[in-house]
């Protein structure tokens, strides 16, 4: 698909994804989706393209709100070493820290299991 294309997807995708009920499973699975779009047109246009560095920041925010943390986490940090504006490389630090805090929150939140330690 060109870009043309998959910005109206991206497009039609944002527009589902944002009339559903924050954090559930039909939302997270719409921003999965976008995720997928905006991943797809930041390859096809580039780094040095305000396409492509919206397309990145996009794939990020998309990864965290379809709640995979540790996916917006890799994105991020691919396309930082890439040559990116300041204000996109600040907007994108931004958007990791808030990744690494909810990977933080979830691992504090997580039920403690030791491992070889069973009760009757």
């Amino acid at each position: 698909m060109d870009l043309d294309g998959l910005n109206k997807c991206v497009t039609n995708a944002i527009l589902r994804a944002e009339r559903l009920e924050l954090r559930s499973w039909e939302a997270q699975r719409a921003f999965r989706e976008v995720a997928d779009l905006e991943e797809e047109i930041a390859t096809l246009a580039g780094a040095q393209s305000l396409e492509g560095e919206i397309a990145r920041l996009g794939a990020v925010t998309a990864a965290l709100s379809s709640g995979e943390p540790l996916r917006a986490l890799q994105l991020g940090e691919r396309y930082r070493s890439e040559a990116l504006s300041d204000a996109t490389r600040a907007k994108l630090d931004e958007l990791l820290r808030e990744a690494e805090s909810e990977i933080a929150d979830a691992a504090a939140t997580a039920p403690d299991v030791a491992q070889g330690d069973r009760h009757p």
